[in-house]
């Protein structure tokens, strides 16, 4: 039988906790960092009101954490929303033609906010006007730029109608 309170069985079971017990805290402090990372990405959007049915939104995005980020895409709840780049619209630059417009579900949407930088970028919502819905969710999909890079959701809700 192994007497656990001799000399060396005891300095080993001691030193073993210590390992533990310190990896335990390396491992809480580095998920505790990605946490703060990732919750410090903070989206809003304003609307404009472009005609009965599209909507002129802007996207801002603040980034707070010390990692880059890299804006992936967007994402719509269906069925009543669609989004739209605004520069398929009027791409010699003039006035915004809406009948040749794209529209989806999901919106490709190449932006790099770095660190500590707050960044916009304008988009089309299209919601039709039979539509009785007073908002939707707006997914902000983004990569974090970091060694291992992690792929997050960020949702936004926009209230296109009012409650009255």
């Amino acid at each position: 039988m192994i007497d656990w309170t001799t000399f060396p069985v005891r300095d080993g079971l001691t030193a073993l906790a210590l390992i533990v017990a310190g990896l335990s805290l390396y491992i809480s402090w580095s998920t505790a960092r990605q946490t703060r990372a990732e919750k410090s990405v903070n989206a809003w959007i304003t609307l404009a009101r472009l005609n009965t049915e599209w909507w002129i939104a802007t996207l801002n995005v603040k980034n707070a954490s010390p990692l880059g980020i890299q804006i992936e895409k967007l994402g719509v709840d269906p069925p009543d929303y669609r989004l739209a780049h605004l520069s398929e619209g009027n791409a010699e630059g003039t006035s915004l033609d809406l009948s040749i417009m794209v529209q989806g579900f999901a919106l490709a949407f190449d932006l790099n906010v770095p660190p500590g930088e707050t960044l916009e970028r304008k988009f089309l919502l299209y919601q039709p006007a039979h539509s009785r819905r007073i908002s939707t969710n707006v997914t902000v999909m983004y990569w974090t730029l970091e060694a291992k890079q992690r792929w997050v959701l960020l949702r936004v809700k926009v209230q296109t109608r009012s409650n009255l």
